[in-house]
């Protein structure tokens, strides 16, 4: 979940971002304030991202969870606060990610309530959440919401198209639903 969340968010936000600096995007990449504008876009757009993936996961896991259904929801949950707290939390959320770690468990809860979606509707939700944390202003972005969006949902399909051909779901759900949870990973010193 979390080597394919970060290669669509980093592809994503750096080439659209190098792609609207133009030629100049060399320069732009080396001032200090744009490089912690795309940090903090990376960051996000690998949560937005990992959250899809999440959901992708779960409805592909779902079928072979035989009226296990909510326990999964809870291991996915757990699996996506792992992938998000086993990297130090980034500058610009010193909170940590607890309130989408809770935001993914609803969505999660939500998705449950239905059959599984399409991942190029799934896409919808990170799509327009990336949009809105671009590293470029937005009066040069007004116009390319839905460039990004479909960015992410291709990027999103493509992943679904390649978990189908490597997964085995029914081994993937037996392994999540016998092993226990892993503990919660010690926070860096000087966190909580």
């Amino acid at each position: 979940m979390a080597e394919q969340s970060a290669f669509v968010a980093q592809k994503c936000t750096f080439e659209y971002a190098r792609a609207r600096a133009g030629l100049n995007w060399d320069k732009l990449f080396r001032e200090m304030a744009f490089r912690q504008a795309v940090e903090k876009s990376r960051w996000e757009a690998f949560c937005y991202v990992l959250s899809d993936i999440g959901i992708i996961l779960e409805g592909a896991l779902r079928p072979h969870a035989a009226e296990r259904e909510l326990e999964l929801a809870e291991r996915m949950g757990r699996l996506f606060e792992l992938c998000l707290l086993e990297h130090a939390i980034p500058d610009h959320r010193p909170e940590g990610w607890g309130d989408e770690i809770e935001a993914f468990k609803l969505r999660l809860a939500q998705a449950q309530l239905a059959a599984p979606r399409a991942p190029y509707d799934i896409g919808l939700t990170s799509g327009g959440r990336i949009y809105k944390v671009l590293p470029i202003h937005s009066n040069l972005t007004r116009f390319d919401r839905e460039l990004v969006t479909n960015n992410i949902r291709f990027a999103l399909c493509r992943f679904h198209e390649d978990m189908q051909r490597r997964l085995v779901p029914a081994a993937v759900v037996a392994d999540l639903l016998t092993s226990a949870p892993a503990a919660h990973p010690a926070a860096p010193s000087g966190e909580s």
